[in-house]
């Protein structure tokens, strides 16, 4: 009987014999496209810009280097570029969501840089997604209790691991050192919930996919590690349990089903933590329709899961990466200018008197009633608004944010969300022209043979 390392291992190295859902390919095209537009997007924000300097000056070591095309194209190796790309896809929250996590974030950069290293093909790309979701779904749905409520940030731990089994594969890592790879990947893996709201908050995106790189290419090595260590006793899934209510012995799924294709990816409308997104809908639906002044509100109770409120945890913000973990911010600014976006990111905006001037008038309540399909969040969020003459306005309970696998965006809505994060890149390179043909080509991926030039050939 193979154990779970060993059926991963499996997975990875015979995964060009599996028959693909033509769902997971349609999903890691738009997964892989909408992190690449919150990475240009993002590009300019001070943590990329310091990871950037910092990598700069330990270059010309002679390692392979691959371009990083928000730097007009300037070349690290191979690890920085992919920790500098999954940096700035993660440096706004705009980035997708599932399993509790940002899996493009980590997962695109390791593909692309991967890629871009190797030449390899836009097919090659989508396979080697395809198969770090599934590896990261295989393990995240084995355990019970939600990751945040331990500290416990999932896109790091999970996000390292899934990008080497990528990479393994990208890479055509010997059979024999597969396990190694994963092994290190394991060990390598980290990232705290007490971070977000800072810098290191999507410095943790960066560092999931540079490990996940250098595990992969420290097992070609030589390095040798645990070859069970997804099921042993003190190995990766126990030890980030939150409670130990992890399955470990049950057999991996892996080809029998496609997750990707199940579960699909959340892709965000609002570029903060997405812990508050159905809040936010709710409060807009209720301002827009109803159209009160906001000197009329008396009081306002959002209801929303434990999980959640561990990670909304700033309730009174002082800088715009505050705020994207403040439900207070959420429900003000939605309530303010009717939209959450970008703009309304900006520390001046999160200073405003007349947003500060609506927090003292929100509750937050907490329901431990969770979704079993995600256990970060409530089953439902709620959102009640009384104003001062006794009407109350309640969204009743929301089960999904727009954006949701189950309630998605049209191809309309993803076009545009691509072409006002690669403007925001565009503006600040002051260049123009180069948006549209990146997302055809990238529209078209499964037909590139040859990545880097496809891109190369665009971002020049």
């Amino acid at each position: 009987m193979n154990s779970l390392t060993q059926d991963i291992v499996h997975f990875i190295s015979q995964f060009d014999h599996y028959k693909i859902d033509p769902a997971a390919y349609r999903l890691a095209k738009i997964g892989i496209m909408d992190s690449i537009a919150c990475m240009f997007a993002g590009s300019e924000e001070p943590v990329v810009q310091i990871l950037a300097t910092h990598f700069c000056q330990r270059t010309g070591n002679g390692q392979t280097e691959v371009a990083v095309p928000f730097l007009g194209q300037k070349s690290l190796p191979l690890e920085q570029a992919a920790c500098l790309w999954a940096t700035a896809a993660h440096a706004l929250d705009y980035d997708d969501v599932a399993m509790s996590a940002h899996p493009s974030t980590v997962l695109m950069p390791v593909v692309m840089t991967g890629a871009f290293n190797f030449s390899a093909s836009g097919q090659a790309v989508l396979n080697a997604y395809i198969l770090g979701y599934e590896v990261w779904a295989e393990l995240f749905t084995r355990e019970k209790d939600p990751y945040h409520i331990k500290g416990w940030h999932p896109t790091a731990i999970f996000g390292t691991v899934a990008g080497a089994a990528a990479y393994a594969y990208l890479s055509r890592l010997p059979q024999e050192k597969i396990a190694n790879a994963l092994g290190l990947a394991a060990s390598m893996a980290s990232g705290l919930v007490a971070n977000f709201g800072t810098m290191t908050k999507p410095l943790h995106a960066g560092r999931a996919a540079s490990m996940a790189i250098e595990a992969v290419e420290l097992a070609r090595a030589g390095i040798t590690a645990c070859p069970d260590i997804f099921e042993h006793k003190a190995g990766f899934l126990k030890a980030v349990s939150p409670a130990g209510n992890v399955d470990t012995g049950s057999p991996a799924e892996l080809g029998k089903t496609w997750r990707l294709a199940q579960q699909g990816l959340n892709i965000k409308q609002y570029p903060v933590c997405y812990s508050g997104h159905r809040v936010i809908d709710g409060t807009l639906e209720i301002i827009n329709k109803e159209n009160f002044n906001l000197e009329e509100i008396a009081s306002i109770t959002a209801t929303i899961g434990r999980p959640q409120a561990s990670m909304l945890r700033n309730p009174c913000p002082e800088t715009g990466l505050e705020a994207k973990f403040s439900l207070e911010f959420d429900i003000a600014c939605a309530l303010l200018v009717r939209k959450v976006g970008l703009a309304e990111l900006s520390d001046d905006f999160v200073r405003r008197p007349d947003l500060l001037a609506i927090y003292p008038k929100i509750k937050i309540d907490i329901t431990d009633v969770l979704d079993p399909a995600d256990t970060a969040f409530a089953l439902n969020d709620r959102v009640v608004i009384v104003l001062k003459d006794g009407r109350v306005f309640d969204s009743g309970d929301i089960r999904y944010p727009v954006g949701h696998a189950n309630l998605p965006l049209d191809t309309n809505k993803l076009q545009a969300k691509f072409m006002d994060c690669l403007q925001i890149w565009e503006n600040n390179m002051d260049i123009s022209g180069k948006a549209q043909p990146l997302y055809d080509a990238l529209s078209a991926l499964e037909k590139q043979e040859n990545i880097r030039v496809a891109i190369d050939g665009i971002l020049a």
